[in-house]
């Protein structure tokens, strides 16, 4: 569109030159005085109507979208002014001057009017422009043919018109200016650069042209000269104005219900969470502090339940963040089923979510109420997925002092974190006896970051005995006292990650076993190293490397590393895979740990090929009083010599054990009955008891 516009505009330029051509044979070839009207004229007259075509034609804001009527009353604004003031200058003095017959008056008439038009629908699209460069200097260049048309006419009405006229000068002025137009204008180029807004100057173009219009009228009425053509063009003029206003006002009303309904939006925005629809932490905690001051002045009791899903990181890692997403929809809208009417739902970030229980509300019912609805799996992504919480229920009563909002939302925090170390999947009701607890846990983490950063925890070896007594292997585990006290690996090892020191622990357990490793008593070949990584250490891709680096360094063939992996859905995270098939391709072997209590466990097998399954202790409780449990170690066992997987039978604590396990077929067994685990010097100077 904008080359067709420029095609028409040399068209117009065109038919002017042949016009011209005409003029020129009559002044200089005949050497007469050209007739009015004549063929020239012909080729002036098409000038105005292709140029006319050409900004139609040109890609503009002014003939697009809603705008239209607004741009046709701004034209017709911009028209009648212009009118105005061409006839209180020329055009008038044509019409009453007349001419030699109709046609030349006619022909005489259609220069400015055309002109007029012309000039009109280039300020409107001049107005509404992005780029506006080359439409000055065309619209300039409009100007001067206008002013040179108008001014020619006027002279020959008057018979005073001569070739070489003063004002054939703006004839002259106005190709020059299509000329650097031409040049100049880059418009689609400029559109892309330039604002979409119009200044105030371009804007107010129309409203000037028509104070000038107007201005026409009230200078004739002063004089005495009032012409009924420029009045009814004025009419026309105010009423164009009038209706332009009105849609303004129209405009500006949409604009203020749409700013309104945009200030609606950001304030839900600002107190509801985008994912769910519930309501925010913000808002959140304004409804509890809210539900406070009530509870000031009228005693209004109140509580916090605060849930934390369990696990829900292995869902984002395992199936995505958009099935975590679709989970989290899922389970805010049973919150809402769950909760009263009254109470408030409120996403508080991540997996966690608060509901806020005003009046009389029995809170520890509702959580309960959350862990029966929970057990019922969600169906997402073609499979049906279990959720766990753990909640945190803090209660203010009627009798109970002021509290402060923040204060409120801690203590159920500290709840919630109470019923994370009961083993998940619980509630805990605040009680002062677990803040103070929480203090010592800090305690705790603060003096195990120490020791670990300190190399002080120490490693405990446990041996594995294969089906003739001989050893197999060690498992290292590490070991750490707290205050005097030995503190359970269920409870330092969970806290070491949560301080961000799990990595640094796991390698220096594994290095102290690797160092050892070959100064223990072993059976007819070298000695297997088994070693417990944290499940949030196994997506590092540092892992590898550093225990290679290890394993030169003391000089151990890598094939001798085992590597437990535990029972859990995030041993399907892609980074975990990755760094487990680099583990097997170094040389090390995979053991999967606690086998047949885990999620999924044939499936996770399957998946894993394992070298190494290690059955977990509930299998080997059973076997003396179960005939059924002997029945599943018989299948397990052959299920997992099918895979090419060895079976290590866990927690052997009884002869009876012992036996049972051997006859089933395992090929190795560990527990207190063949060898407590000891640390390396004590376990060098003494021999495991070995058990054909």
């Amino acid at each position: 569109r904008f080359r067709a516009s420029w095609g028409l505009f040399a068209a117009a330029t065109g038919s002017w030159g042949a016009g011209q051509v005409v003029w020129t044979c009559y002044e200089v070839v005949a050497r007469e005085a050209a007739p009015f009207p004549s063929l020239a004229d012909a080729g002036y007259l098409l000038f105005p109507i292709f140029a006319l075509a050409a900004l139609f034609v040109r890609p503009s804001a002014a003939f697009e979208g809603k705008g239209r009527l607004r741009v046709l009353l701004d034209g017709l604004m911009v028209a009648g002014a212009l009118f105005n003031l061409s006839w209180a200058t020329t055009l008038g003095a044509v019409y009453r001057q007349g001419a030699d017959g109709a046609g030349a008056l006619v022909v005489g008439m259609a220069y400015p009017v055309e002109d007029l038009v012309v000039l009109a629908v280039a300020v409107m699209v001049l107005v509404h422009a992005r780029a506006r460069t080359g439409l000055l200097l065309v619209t300039g260049a409009i100007v001067g043919m206008g002013v040179a048309d108008s001014a020619f006419v006027y002279l020959t009405a008057t018979d005073t018109y001569t070739t070489g006229n003063p004002v054939d000068l703006a004839w002259v002025s106005a190709f020059l200016f299509f000329g650097l137009a031409a040049l100049l204008d880059n418009g689609p180029v400029e559109a892309q650069t330039e604002s979409r807004t119009s200044s105030s100057l371009y804007l107010g173009l129309p409203y000037l042209l028509v104070i000038l219009g107007i201005s026409v009228v009230v200078a004739g009425g002063l004089r005495g000269t009032t012409d009924p053509v420029t009045v009814v063009v004025a009419a026309i003029e105010l009423a164009a104005l009038l209706a332009r206003q009105y849609l303004l006002v129209l405009d500006n009303r949409q604009l203020f219900l749409a700013s309104q309904a945009q200030q609606s939006q950001l304030r839900y925005r600002a107190f509801h969470d985008p994912l769910t629809g519930l309501a925010n932490r913000a808002l959140f905690t304004d409804r509890v502090g809210h539900a406070l001051d009530l509870h000031r002045r009228t005693l209004r009791p109140l509580a916090v339940v605060f849930c934390d899903l369990d696990d829900f990181k292995a869902v984002n890692d395992t199936l995505g963040h958009d099935v975590g997403d679709a989970l989290l929809v899922a389970l805010a809208d049973r919150f809402r089923a769950i909760a009263r009417a009254g109470d408030t739902v409120a996403r508080l970030g991540g997996d966690e979510f608060g509901i806020l229980i005003e009046d009389e509300g029995e809170a520890m019912a509702v959580a309960q109420r959350i862990l029966t609805d929970l057990v019922a799996p969600i169906p997402l992504a073609d499979r049906q997925l279990r959720v766990r919480a753990s909640i945190g229920v803090a209660t203010v009563a009627s009798t109970d002092p002021p509290v402060d909002g923040q204060e409120l939302l801690k203590r159920a925090d500290v709840a919630m974190y109470a019923a994370k170390r009961s083993g998940k999947f619980t509630v805990s009701a605040y009680t002062p006896e677990l803040r103070d607890r929480q203090v010592d846990n800090l305690d705790m983490e603060l003096a195990l970051t120490a020791d670990v950063m300190n190399d002080a925890v120490r490693v405990a070896l446990q041996p594995i005995l294969l089906s003739d007594g001989s050893v197999y292997g060690y498992e290292a585990l590490a070991r750490w006292d707290y205050e005097g006290q030995p503190i359970a690996p269920e409870t330092f090892i969970p806290m070491a990650d949560r301080a961000g020191v799990l990595r640094t622990l796991d390698l220096s357990v594994i290095s102290k076993g690797v160092a050892c490793i070959d100064s223990l008593p072993a059976g007819a070949g070298p000695a297997t190293l088994t070693v417990n990584i944290g499940l949030s250490h196994l997506p590092d891709e540092r892992l590898v490397p550093a225990l290679l680096s290890l394993l030169a360094a003391h000089h151990v063939d890598p094939r001798r590393l085992v590597v437990e992996i535990p029972e859990d859905r995030s041993i399907e995270n892609p980074a975990v895979v990755r760094t487990l098939t680099r583990l097997r391709v170094a040389g090390a072997q995979l053991a999967l740990d606690d086998f047949g209590v885990g999620y999924s466990s044939l499936s996770r097998m399957g998946q894993l090929r394992p070298d190494l399954v290690k059955l977990h202790r509930s299998f080997v409780v059973g076997l003396e009083s179960s005939p059924h449990t002997r029945d599943m170690l018989a299948a397990v066992i052959d299920l997992s010599h099918r895979i090419g997987a060895r079976v290590i039978a866990e927690g052997v604590e009884t002869e009876s054990q012992l036996a049972i396990a051997r006859a089933a077929g395992c090929d190795a067994v560990q527990g207190f009955l063949l060898g407590v685990p000891a640390e390396p010097p004590l376990m060098a100077a003494t021999h495991p008891v070995t058990r054909a």
